[in-house]
């Protein structure tokens, strides 16, 4: 009976807990990845600020020239991160070229443009774009860039010809190959994106080999922070996989996913294809979260057709993960019945054993006695079945009503389970500080150290360094939960009065005070007691607050209330 408990358990164990299994380092990167993509609103606020810094360059511009240069850097900050801003500027930089006649400048903006419309889906408009360019326009440079987007535009045809035009597809492919050579034979090694092109130029060649050498070398010294990193890894990924080198193709896509986070690419393919991969290899939790965020990504970026391809994934992905989720269910119930069952006909054998050696040690004579009690309490136990399904038949009906109850608390359940590990953290971290700050009196006492302890203690610097990691543990652990508040918040402000934060600052006092009304703490004394001012500095604030809103001051702090969107 011991092993067959021993052998049931280790089946469930096995059955439910499944995973793919990586290598360490694979292990490690996808850990790492995970990270990156939990810091994702801190390099978005990065990239925010590098572009809040070429505005302010905006009042030196004196000349055509010198708006054009500035347009070309908001362009490269913002054509992978808003299509619309960076399609903006090459239509302002477009009239410039036009404006003074310059034919290079036309040529190359109007490659540009093609690369936008192509990268949002609108494959006939960018095809049509590129065909209004001269070719005694180009130059060694500009044809590289030019018959690099003919390569891009012929392959995302082909990516999204769908799969009843075989023949279509196939002719995309080919003409995205004949782009492909003419770079080659243009190019140079000088040519920040030579070793990309060479990487498609040599696949499935002899030359394969080499190049992979070359890429390697760039992309370990690379820190994998520009999209540059990115198309470098991913290229090196698309080569180990045609080489079969599964482990390298995982830990290469998984460093170019990790250079597009960085440089906050939201057409981002390689995450989209990590997923995809990992997909087919079981890995259902990473591919789930993965698409997810490309998914979300795609939809700011404003890109239809990934947006289309994506939820595809996205869908097989999904119906893969209930299924999983179903057959561990059916499994988890089946093992809970089973043990059930044993213990039940456990229970029930040690319990007629034990009567039948009592009864053989008084006497046989009343053997028939105890016979005729056992079919009492068969019977009783007859009556306890029909009663049992009669319950079971209630269960059932009320089984139904509890999905529904269980559909609300499971987000509940997952938000106490997300972050209640932050408040133990800070308690936690709180109790070793005071009991390390309660041992160094400690010794100073011993040591007959007075002056020092009492130098220790007339000093508030400990309590204020402790209220500032306190107020930053708050304000992480808040917006963490509310990613949207502060620019909610700031919607409810006149554009001129709204709150910009200093660098490093997650809240200020004014957001501070709001973040509690927003977790419903209203009352001016509770929130001075937490952040340590006086009631009157929250009453002056929160009255300076609402002279500033844009919303009747009566309505603003339940407005405030219903900030912000919970991250689960």
């Amino acid at each position: 009976m011991r092993y067959l408990f021993v052998i049931l358990f280790g089946t469930l164990s096995i059955s439910l807990f499944a995973s793919p299994s990586y290598n360490e380092e694979i292990e490690r990167l996808l850990s790492k990845l995970d990270s990156l993509i939990m810091q994702k609103d801190y390099f978005t606020a990065t990239k925010e600020a590098k572009i809040r810094e070429l505005y302010k360059k905006r009042q030196h511009v004196r000349t055509r020239e010198e708006s054009y240069w500035l347009n070309k850097m908001f362009y490269d900050e913002y054509y992978v991160y808003n299509s619309d801003s960076a399609l903006a500027y090459v239509e302002r930089n477009l009239a410039i070229a036009y404006e003074l006649n310059n034919k290079e400048w036309r040529a190359e903006w109007k490659i540009k443009k093609s690369f936008l419309l192509s990268a949002t889906g609108m494959l006939t408009e960018a095809l049509k774009e590129l065909k209004n360019i001269s070719k005694e326009e180009l130059t060694a440079e500009l044809q590289v860039e030019y018959y690099g987007q003919m390569m891009y535009l012929y392959s995302h045809f082909g990516q999204y010809s769908g799969d009843d035009n075989v023949n279509l597809r196939e002719g995309y492919y080919q003409k995205e190959l004949l782009y492909r050579d003419s770079i080659y034979e243009v190019i140079t090694p000088e040519d920040p994106y030579f070793l990309w092109y060479k990487g498609w130029r040599f696949r499935e060649t002899n030359g394969a080999k080499e190049t992979i050498e070359q890429l390697k070398a760039v992309v370990d010294e690379s820190p994998l922070e520009t999209r540059r990193d990115a198309m470098n890894a991913y290229v090196l990924a698309v080569l180990f996989r045609d080489q079969q080198q599964w482990n390298d193709y995982l830990k290469y896509m998984i460093y170019s996913a990790m250079a597009d986070i960085r440089a906050v690419n939201k057409d981002i393919a390689s995450l989209e294809e990590l997923s995809a991969s990992l997909y087919e290899m079981g890995d259902i939790d990473h591919a789930y979260t993965y698409i997810n965020y490309c998914l979300q990504n795609a939809q700011l970026y404003r890109n239809r057709i990934r947006v289309l391809g994506i939820s595809e994934i996205q869908d097989k992905i999904h119906r893969a993960y209930q299924e999983r989720n179903r057959q561990q269910e059916e499994r988890l119930h089946f093992f809970l019945v089973m043990v059930s069952v044993l213990s039940v006909v456990l229970l029930i054998a040690f319990f007629y054993i034990f009567r039948q050696m009592k009864r053989l040690s008084a006497s046989r004579s009343q053997l028939n006695k105890s016979n005729q009690l056992l079919n009492v309490h068969v019977e009783e136990l007859s009556e306890t079945y029909r009663r049992l399904a009669d319950v079971n038949n209630q269960l059932q009906s009320l089984n139904e009503q509890l999905k529904d109850t269980n559909r609300q608390l499971q987000e509940s359940n997952y938000v106490k389970e997300e972050y209640i590990g932050y408040v133990f953290a800070i308690c936690s971290n709180y109790i070793s500080k005071l009991d390390e700050f309660r041992k160094n009196i400690n010794r100073k006492i011993k040591a007959n150290r007075v002056e020092e302890v009492k130098i220790l203690t007339d000093t508030p610097s400990m309590a204020q360094n402790e209220l500032k990691e306190f107020y930053h543990n708050f304000d992480a652990i808040f917006l963490h939960v509310y990613p949207d508040f502060v620019s909610d918040f700031n919607a409810l402000l006149h554009p001129e009065e709204q709150i910009v934060l200093k660098e490093g600052e997650l809240l200020n006092t004014e957001l501070r005070i709001y973040a509690l009304v927003r977790l419903g703490i209203n009352d001016s004394v509770k929130i001075a007691e937490f952040l340590h001012c006086s009631p009157q500095t929250v009453y002056n604030n929160r009255l300076k607050t609402r002279n500033k809103s844009i919303i009747p001051k009566e309505e603003f702090a339940n407005t405030v209330r219903s900030l912000g969107t919970m991250q689960i």
